[in-house]
């Protein structure tokens, strides 16, 4: 009888605890579940996709966007990944790119604008332009406040904007929570899927990521395809 007494006992406690829920990321289309105990992924890519014969990646500063920056990201990519990436020399921001009332580039007529600028290399179906602003830029076709990058994969081009890359926020990872960090993320993102063809995820911590909404998901995406 005692045993069948502090069986039931056990039960009813049981029933009463509170089990953590599962974090989910928050607002914006349907959240995606982290996995948890999901480690950050390792530095740099350390896979390498079948290279593509004939395709030529090809770096554009726009604006005012730092050569050395662009340079910095030739450099990485040749050593974590192998690839020969080329740079345009840099190209300005026509005024019909800008949205005067929000004070943001409007980021499908800035790809089409450097395409405009590039006639031969949009023109080239190996040619894939990667395109950097410093300027803070939206998408007309989304409703969002802002973008970190715009990618049109029918025309082989995407550009990347630095302008919100500097936020910090409470509880931001040191290690990831660097500008250039981010910037890589990225770009890394553009090339696979640009480049190597790969599809977006739904895994939080892959860098082809599909869900960011901003800066935080942005720093607990890896750099890895």
């Amino acid at each position: 009888m005692s045993n069948v007494f502090w069986l039931m006992l056990a039960i009813v406690v049981g029933q009463g605890r509170q089990y953590p829920r599962e974090i989910t990321i928050p607002a914006g289309p349907p959240a995606q579940t982290a996995p948890e105990k999901s480690p950050r992924q390792d530095k740099g890519p350390a896979r390498y996709p079948k290279h593509h014969a004939g395709k030529t990646i090809y770096f554009i500063p726009i604006g005012d966007f730092p050569s050395g920056a662009v340079e910095d990201l030739v450099s990485y990519y040749r050593e974590t990944l192998h690839l020969e990436i080329n740079t345009v020399d840099p190209i300005s921001i026509e005024d019909s790119v800008l949205d005067t009332e929000r004070r943001q580039l409007v980021a499908e007529k800035l790809i089409a604008s450097m395409r405009h600028a590039l006639p031969k290399l949009a023109s080239d179906p190996n040619a894939l332009l990667i395109g950097f602003t410093t300027a803070d830029m939206y998408p007309l076709g989304e409703n969002w406040r802002f973008a970190f990058g715009w990618r049109v994969t029918q025309l082989r081009a995407a550009v990347v904007s630095t302008a919100r890359m500097d936020l910090h926020y409470p509880g931001e990872p040191l290690d990831d929570a660097r500008p250039e960090i981010r910037l890589r993320k990225m770009v890394t993102k553009d090339i696979g899927i640009l480049y190597y063809g790969l599809p977006q995820s739904s895994n939080p911590r892959s860098v082809l990521y599909n869900h960011i909404l901003g800066i935080e998901e942005l720093d607990a995406m890896g750099e890895r395809f």
